[in-house]
């Protein structure tokens, strides 16, 4: 943050001294490109008066006015008199009065392409002035002389010095001012005063004015530095601040405001940001809020939902798969290889891919669909993980009843064609013959007959058009009654039935018949699966608020693998005794019990017997009795 603040402020100090510093350069600038004409220019208006100053004199002298004698002194032994070099020369060009030093140098005669030309305009009664070197000059082939006669006036003054050496070539090399005026005489042009003086000597003049204007310069620089430091701070530090604040927003505070108090851009850009963060705060919260819902929804799916990404790493993975494939986020690829299998084929074929698997005992349905950019190449993957175990095993049960009601269908059709077809031919002569015959038929039409009516029943208990009507009834006498019928029963078998029965049962809410229909379905399987010398034991208990009566016996068991299948259609625990029933009695008691609402258990061991039990809720508590089918 202070790294920024630096660098903007020193944007905004380089800014601001950088244009004071452009302006004094650029007035330095033009001051050296335009004083030196300036300067110039200043000369020759200062050169012309003195030039007409001496001309005057030599007019004064022509009319005998004034001396001759006295002319050299005026016009001076040096430069410093008039501030330049003085020449008077005559209409030829030939000079007749010079300044006689330059720095202590003497000075020769008027240099020739100064005479040649600037002469010529001044013969013809105008100023010539000349601001350059000798080669800008432009000097004609030959001179011209105007008037002789006047010409020769100058010269009767005897006004021509001693000679000596033509050293002003020297002098006046480089760039220089000139200026020559004529002198007049009697109406005519007689002669000509040229002043001469070098731009160095010039500049040298102006250089004082030349360095105030630079030590004013760099003084107004100092001058404005802290003018220019508190410009750059006041400048750089809202900015400095807008910062701040667009960082602390972007890292998640929304709830900071930017200084929108001044009237000026900052204030403006403050609001600017202020609204953002607003608007951006009620966005995110929205956003926020449907992306918890969303979770929450996903989370809550029983199908499990897998989202991949155009590499393959796995970007969402919800509960309901760690649950369906008995593995946790971290480990899912090497817990599912199969199942990501489908995703990396999906990801290289951009194709939707459906499979069931079995994880275990449970079957999973497993669509993986490709997520296609606008370009058509792969995003991602969504997976999607259904537990189809119920429909599948309803399937095969389905497939399953279909085979049993076939099977248990055609014992008894094939024994009976087996017996009408050769009493149809006639192949059946005795009377004993045939009245065996018919007893075999009637036993397998019965036999099929209970098959039909048990299947029927079962119908209506699922569909819960069976009569279950309830009513208050006292179950000992019913338990009695049970007694008397299977002890004879159990001796003709020799086996050891045990009746273990209080003297004394509440009253319980139900259904009598139905309840003894699921005691003889329980005794009959107890008796048919235990062998001789075995044991059935019909027992109640009470507890609590429910009397619990149970069969037990000590037959042949069953596994842990069938206990889940007991009470299914047509399900036999020992398939070898096909004989014995249609399958159809335990899934009927349990209907029954179910919807009575009670509760009917099993609990076994193979080899070592069996106990079915069921509850009975007694007449002091009224519970809901649930009607809808399976």
């Amino acid at each position: 943050m202070k790294k920024t603040h630096n660098a903007s402020f020193r944007r905004a100090l380089a800014l601001a001294y950088g244009t004071v510093l452009l302006f004094a350069l650029l007035i330095t600038a033009i001051y050296n490109l335009v004083s030196p004409r300036l300067f110039a220019q200043n000369k020759i208006d200062d050169l012309i008066p003195k030039g007409k100053i001496i001309s005057g004199y030599i007019e004064s002298c022509l009319r005998g006015e004034m001396s001759s004698a006295y002319l050299v002194p005026l016009i001076g032994r040096s430069t410093a008199q008039w501030e330049a070099t003085v020449w008077v020369v005559d209409t030829y060009g030939d000079t007749l009065i010079r300044t006689q030093q330059i720095d202590g140098r003497r000075v020769g005669k008027l240099p020739a392409k100064l005479s040649k030309s600037m002469l010529p305009q001044v013969l013809s009664g105008q100023i010539a002035t000349h601001v350059g070197s000798m080669e800008d000059l432009n000097t004609p082939s030959s001179r011209s002389p105007f008037s002789i006669l006047h010409s020769t006036a100058l010269n009767a003054l005897g006004l021509i010095i001693e000679e000596q050496p033509d050293s002003s070539e020297e002098v006046m090399n480089g760039r220089l001012v000139a200026v020559a005026l004529p002198i007049r005489f009697m109406g005519e042009v007689v002669g000509a005063v040229f002043m001469a003086q070098s731009m160095t000597e010039i500049m040298s003049g102006m250089q004082a004015l030349s360095n105030t204007i630079m030590l004013s310069l760099v003084t107004v620089a100092l001058l404005l530095l802290p003018m220019v430091l508190f410009f750059a701070s006041r400048v750089s530090r809202p900015v400095a601040r807008m910062r701040t604040v667009a960082l602390t927003m972007a890292s998640g505070d929304l709830s900071v405001r930017a200084d929108d108090t001044s009237n000026d851009e900052f204030g403006e850009l403050g609001s600017a940001l202020n609204y953002l963060s607003s608007e951006l705060g009620s966005t995110i919260s929205s956003l926020e809020m449907e992306r918890n819902r969303l979770q929450s929804l996903i989370n809550g799916l029983s199908e499990g939902i897998i989202a991949v990404d155009a590499s393959g790493s796995t970007t969402l993975i919800n509960p309901a798969v760690c649950d369906l494939l008995r593995l946790d986020e971290q480990n899912a690829r090497e817990k599912a290889p199969d199942v990501f299998a489908m995703f990396d084929e999906a990801l290289t074929s951009g194709e939707t891919l459906r499979k069931t698997i079995w994880q275990d005992d449970v079957a999973l349905h497993v669509s993986v669909s490709p997520l296609h950019k606008q370009d058509g190449t792969t995003a991602g993957c969504v997976g999607i993980i259904s537990d189809v175990t119920s429909s599948e095993r309803l399937e095969q049960t389905r497939r399953d009843y279909v085979a049993n009601v076939s099977h248990e269908l055609r014992t008894p059709l094939t024994a009976m064609r087996a017996l009408i077809e050769p009493l149809r031919d006639g192949l059946i002569k005795t009377e004993s013959q045939r009245q065996q015959t018919y007893d075999v038929v009637l036993r397998e039409t019965m036999r099929l007959s209970r098959l039909v009516n048990d299947m029927l029943e079962l119908s209506r208990l699922q569909s819960g058009t069976a009569s279950m009507a309830r009513s208050v009834f006292s179950p000992k006498p019913m338990l009695n009654l049970i007694r008397d019928t299977y002890s004879p029963y159990a001796e003709d078998y020799q086996q050891t039935f045990i009746y273990d029965v209080p003297d004394t049962l509440p009253d319980v809410t139900g259904n009598p018949d139905r309840t003894q229909q699921v005691l003889i379905a329980l005794l009959d399987n107890a008796f048919k699966y235990t062998p001789e010398g075995g044991m059935v034991t019909l027992s109640a208990a009470l507890s609590g608020d429910v009397i619990r009566i149970s069969v037990t016996d000590t037959g042949v068991g069953i596994s842990e693998a069938d206990l889940p299948h007991v009470f299914d259609r047509f399900y036999k625990v020992d398939k070898s005794h096909h004989s014995k029933g249609t399958g159809l009695g335990l899934a009927i008691a349990y209907e029954i019990m179910r919807q009575l609402g009670e509760e009917m258990t099993v609990e076994s061991e193979l080899g070592k017997g069996t106990r079915f039990s069921f509850t009975l809720h007694t007449a002091k508590k009224t519970h809901s009795i649930e009607k809808t089918a399976l």
